[in-house]
């Protein structure tokens, strides 16, 4: 069973777990600076940050995952009352390919499935393995758009 904690700060662990992540990070040809990370994880303009989520995730005290969502938020910067926008999904690579992905996942709509009728997330167009997870999990294709200099494919799944 998965267990979460939410983030409020960036402390030494949750760095640590964005320096082991260099498949991701390569894909954007950064080395993640404590700066870069802080400011990555601010809410964008004019959303709530009481709408803003963002959660380690732990198996037996290891932490193998990381999720950043906004409710309310959808593709554009637009608001959606009934639309999750995952801004960051990470599982660490040595977890990679054991489920953890798919439960955190099954886990957000579970909660939320009652009030949402659909998440969004932007996946690089280079990251392969991510491609293959989101397809797999059931997303769709919706359009492409950049972020970063970085070409992105953007996703969506009813739920």
């Amino acid at each position: 069973m998965l267990k979460y904690q939410k983030v409020l700060e960036l402390d030494d662990e949750l760095y640590q777990f964005h320096l082991r992540q260099k498949g991701y990070y390569m894909l954007q040809e950064i080395v993640p600076t404590k700066e870069y990370l802080i400011n990555d994880m601010v809410i964008p303009d004019g959303f709530d940050e009481i709408d803003h989520f963002i959660y380690k995730v732990y198996f037996k005290n290891e932490m193998v995952g990381l999720i950043d969502y906004q409710l309310g938020y959808r593709f554009s910067m637009i608001h959606d009352d009934k639309c999750i926008w995952i801004g960051l999904f990470l599982v660490d690579e040595s977890y990679q390919r054991k489920g953890f992905g798919k439960e955190i996942l099954n886990n957000v709509v579970k909660k939320y499935g009652d009030f949402y009728n659909r998440i969004q997330l932007a996946c690089i167009r280079d990251n392969f393995k991510g491609l293959v997870f989101w397809k797999k999990m059931g997303f769709k294709e919706i359009a492409t758009s950049s972020y970063c200099n970085l070409e992105v494919i953007i996703f969506e799944k009813k739920i």
